[in-house]
């Protein structure tokens, strides 16, 4: 029996699993680098349902044999289909995420009483600025390298707020290389005068426990093997996780620093965490 059609008409149904829309941490609207996005883990010999990309930047998966839940995806910026680290274009900051998504047969439920449901099944990860991110020259910023065990450590976190105070005025994630770019936002200075300049206090936050790799060659098979893997919320629900605002369950090691930033100027600073 057809759902929108005559019965003397064939009718072919896609609906949406997951749609994805990537944002830029710093503007706030879609993302405009044409990343890649691909299951974080493929299946040898086994096909998998393709998550199509649009050329507006936007990818979809459709209900297909084989999607299940949740999905787990990785996306990075890049100008070839595979990760190898000489084609990092390095302008926005790698992210593996893991998407719960809703049954089939929950979908349709949902349909036949709201139309406008297919909205929980769209997700926004917000990504941030690499080292290479297009920004204006009279911003201010940090750039930023973090070391442990006297080598670069990988996948930082960053937060900056007002000293002394609990305001967010920015955040960054750390990069392969253990360098970071972090954008003030305008909430840095607030009322009728400027201060400038101005201290904020950079929190700096790694693994708790250094990874390993296993095997011991697991880097050149895969560049993104120690990159966390986040579990975003349930479909619908407020998702701290895909803002980037949530530190990975592992991240237990900080540093901080009170820095004096002085407006439309970047900085370079360098953080060691224990």
């Amino acid at each position: 029996m057809n759902e929108f059609l005559p019965s003397r008409y064939v009718e072919i149904i896609h609906r949406l699993a997951l749609g994805i829309e990537p944002i830029d941490a710093q503007c706030r609207r879609r993302l405009s680098y044409a990343i890649q996005l691909k299951y974080d883990v493929e299946q040898l010999g086994l096909p998998r349902p393709e998550i199509d990309r649009h050329i507006s930047n936007l990818f979809s998966l459709r209900y297909r044999p084989g999607v299940t839940t949740p999905v787990d995806i990785r996306a990075f910026d890049l100008s070839e289909n595979r990760y190898d680290p000489k084609y990092d274009r390095r302008r926005m900051v790698p992210r593996r995420l893991r998407i719960p998504i809703l049954s089939l047969t929950d979908v349709e439920n949902q349909e036949s009483i709201d139309r406008q449901q297919f909205r929980r099944r769209i997700r926004r990860p917000v990504f941030f600025p690499g080292a290479a991110y297009n920004f204006s020259f009279t911003s201010t910023g940090l750039r930023g390298r973090v070391l442990r065990n006297n080598k670069p450590m990988r996948w930082a976190r960053v937060v900056a707020r007002l000293a002394g105070q609990a305001l967010v005025v920015g955040r960054a994630h750390g990069d392969d290389r253990g360098e970071f770019f972090l954008l003030i936002n305008a909430n840095a200075v607030t009322g009728s005068s400027f201060p400038d300049p101005f201290t904020l206090d950079v929190a700096v936050s790694g693994p708790t426990v250094v990874p390993v790799p296993n095997p011991p060659n697991q880097a050149d098979l895969d560049p993104l093997w120690d990159l966390p893997l986040e579990t975003l919320s349930a479909p619908g629900a407020a998702d701290p996780v895909a803002a980037g605002e949530t530190l990975p369950a592992t991240y237990g090691a900080t540093t901080t620093q009170t820095i004096t930033f002085t407006l439309g100027r970047c900085i370079y600073r360098e953080f060691v965490i224990p």
